[in-house]
């Protein structure tokens, strides 16, 4: 990721004496400043392309650094008032800058703080000032900011860093996003409604509609030999219960299907409304067959039509740098302090532990109607992240909690599946997302990405509700 590096002084201390004295207590101060600037760029250097002309002090220079990182291309800029500034050149590089997220950073030289604070010592120190300064000029001006503080060798400072200019990266990313809707809005879970508008504006999401008739004329292109062939991969690799060959191979038509559509459409994510009467029409069965080559080209595929939190699942997984799984609540067990999470259908399997992933029919129906085959399985133990959205009235809710999934042997019949056991206390989520009004469906992603979800709620506008 390119980054810009813009580090600046207050002019007056020029004008004071204190930068250009050669004896007294101020003599070689500059200079410290300047090797605490270019420590903090030789650190950054080692995670970003850097650019930056190094310590500047003028409203001038503000506008030529400005002009550099615009001409650069930067992705985002991190901006350091390392002491004390004069708001004139902060003001003019604003002006002249694109409008990149930006990362303000109250930068501390001394880790270990002297017990008393000689002048000179105290102005070397004196940036966590300007960026309170600052602070309001960008509010006012209109941009997109977030707070570090500390010593460039700080692991919780550079950590911080890292998860804005990652969350950046990934709000960025969202523009030209594009998720089906396969075919329509849910009529059975109305709460899955949302603007299509509203996610081209807030996110630079867009929405594909793509009907069943269109999708099983997909599907009746696909090889004979092709589904044969996948359905005999996955009879070698998995173990099956109640699933016959046609089965397999009527769904492995279908899973491939939803590979092309995937790769054709350029998707990040599908909504497949699965209630949809056309998919008994026409296909037969629901189309739940999952296949890798989707989550490889990093597509989620959720259910219920439910755009908002395969959204959710896009993002946490882009923020994780690997694929999530589009999830639900099932139910909760107090005494463990557990949640028994999962969903019907396609679970990416690269959030499986190998050994649970098992072949079987589509359970949700009886065995005298006509039914496709399922993979699933219980995820691997780990800790994770969980984010739901939610719309209400013209806005839109983010909540957020973690958990760790719990290493096991499979604990429900044909779901993929995880036992959570929570960072808070169960029955309290379990009412607060209740009377919070949010839908059942979460984002779920391997890993803690608490700080990159905090950054890019600030930097997409959204509240975050932090469960914890």
């Amino acid at each position: 990721m390119k980054i810009g590096l813009f580090f600046l002084a207050g002019a007056s201390w020029w004008e004071a004496g204190i930068c250009d004295a050669k004896s007294g207590p101020y003599a070689g101060f500059i200079a410290k400043v300047e090797g605490d600037a270019a420590s903090i760029t030789r650190e950054l250097a080692g995670e970003f392309e850097v650019v930056s002309s190094g310590l500047i002090h003028t409203t001038e220079a503000a506008v030529k650094e400005a002009r550099l990182f615009n001409a650069e291309g930067v992705a985002a800029v991190v901006f350091c008032p390392i002491i004390w500034t004069n708001d004139a050149p902060v003001v003019a590089f604003l002006q002249e800058a694109h409008a990149v997220p930006l990362a303000m950073w109250a930068y501390n030289p001394y880790p270990q703080p002297p017990d008393y604070w000689p002048m000179a010592e105290w102005l070397r120190a004196s940036g966590p000032v300007s960026v309170q300064q600052s602070s309001n000029i960008l509010k006012r001006l209109g941009w997109q900011y977030g707070v570090i503080f500390g010593h460039e060798k700080e692991e919780r400072a550079r950590a911080e860093l890292r998860a804005f200019l990652r969350a950046a990266e990934v709000k960025r990313g969202l523009k030209g996003t594009r998720i089906a809707v396969l075919p329509a809005p849910c009529r059975v879970v109305v709460s899955t409604w949302v603007d299509e508008f509203f996610l081209l504006e807030k996110f630079g999401v867009e929405l594909q509609y793509l009907s069943v008739d269109r999708f099983a004329q997909i599907a009746r292109e696909i090889k004979t030999g092709e589904a044969r062939e996948y359905a005999r991969q996955l009879m070698a690799s998995y173990p099956s219960k109640g699933v016959d060959d046609q089965m397999l191979e009527e769904s492995a038509r279908y899973a491939l299907a939803l590979v092309k559509i995937t790769r054709d459409f350029g998707l990040s994510g599908i909504a497949l409304e699965d209630f949809n009467e056309d998919f008994y029409r026409l296909l037969g069965f629901r189309p739940h067959l999952y296949h890798p080559d989707i989550g490889g080209m990093g597509c989620t595929i959720g259910f219920e039509a439910d755009i908002l939190n395969v959204l959710a699942t896009v993002i946490v997984g882009r923020l994780a740098g690997h694929m999530g799984m589009f999830n639900e609540f099932f139910t909760i067990d107090p005494q463990a302090n557990s949640i028994l999470m999962g969903h019907p259908g396609h679970g990416e399997t690269r959030v499986a532990d190998p050994s649970t992933l098992m072949l079987t029919p589509d359970l949700e129906f009886d065995e005298t109607q006509k039914r496709g085959a399922w993979l699933s399985y219980r995820a691997r133990a780990g800790q994770m992240t969980f984010l739901n959205f939610t719309a209400e009235y013209g806005k839109l809710k983010a909540a957020a909690f973690q958990g760790e999934a719990l290493a096991g042997p499979r604990i429900m019949e044909g779901y993929s599946h995880m036992l959570v056991k929570a960072r808070p206390q169960v029955l309290g989520l379990f009412r607060r997302i209740v009377e919070e009004g949010l839908i059942q469906h979460w984002g779920t992603v391997h890993g803690d990405i608490l700080l990159e979800l905090q950054a890019f709620a600030r930097l997409a506008g959204l509240e975050l509700k932090l469960y914890d």
